[in-house]
């Protein structure tokens, strides 16, 4: 579980504007298809940290991103910046996560990584922390 003041790995978004931390959702506690069970993806009840994207696995799997890039390992895809899929969806979230990039993971919920902006290719050194 999360400590006070301990940034979220990632924010899952609802249809209705919701969205909650990832302790939430990936542990169980937030009542999901998961059916209070963690996650069987989850890292100790969080989402598992960003990894950079290897050249293997961008051209298997050129939905994730490019080489280099940052993503969550349970991801199995991008879908673009937040403020396209708002535009489309009617949901509305605080402007200031507008840049950032959507993905679905594979359980199939919307989330998105705080300090991975779409548009902006991540180096291995760069961090979403």
């Amino acid at each position: 579980m999360h400590k006070m003041g301990e940034k979220p790995r990632a924010l899952f978004l609802f249809p209705d504007g919701m969205f909650l931390r990832d302790d939430l959702i990936c542990s169980g506690i937030f009542p999901s298809h998961l059916d209070g069970k963690p996650c069987p993806f989850a890292d100790e009840g969080k989402m598992p940290k960003p990894r950079p994207l290897d050249e293997a696995k961008a051209s298997m799997h050129p939905k994730l991103g490019r080489v280099g890039d940052l993503v969550p390992p349970c991801v199995v895809g991008q879908l673009g910046p937040l403020k396209a899929w708002r535009r489309r969806e009617g949901a509305h979230y605080p402007s200031d996560l507008s840049p950032l990039r959507l993905y679905k993971c594979r359980q199939m919920f919307l989330l998105i990584v705080p300090g991975i902006p779409e548009g902006r290719h991540m180096q291995t050194g760069d961090s979403p922390d």
